[in-house]
């Protein structure tokens, strides 16, 4: 990823009052992305979403996510095309929330059911 895309991620996260870490207003899921935009600014839409970090004992790690998962859908929603700004406003989750996420591991895709902490 271009350090641009990297101050883009911050950017926008500062700017929705969200972590990039994927910590929300109460719910916490417990894990970090590196993302991919086609451009940068507010309005950039997503090429790729990878999980770079799984906390321990996190929703995510109970759900089975792992690092170098590619994040393809995001609650239901396609996350490839979607604008940024969109993604980081769907990961502010309440605790105890589910949320679905499908990862594509080894080109197949695995559906994870995380509740947010």
């Amino acid at each position: 990823m271009s350090v641009g895309a990297r101050v883009l991620i911050l950017l926008l996260a500062g700017l929705l009052g969200t972590a990039v870490s994927a910590h929300a207003r109460e719910g916490r899921l417990g894990f970090t992305v590196d993302l991919a935009a086609e451009e940068a600014g507010a309005d950039s839409r997503i090429k790729e979403v990878i999980v770079t970090e799984v906390a321990p004992g996190s929703a995510a790690a109970r759900a089975g996510m792992k690092r170098g998962d590619v994040l393809d859908r995001f609650g239901g929603t396609p996350v490839a095309g979607s604008a940024a700004r969109e993604f980081f406003a769907a990961m502010k989750v309440e605790a105890g929330e589910t949320l679905v996420l499908v990862v594509r591991r080894d080109g197949k895709p695995v559906s994870l059911t995380l509740v947010a902490q």
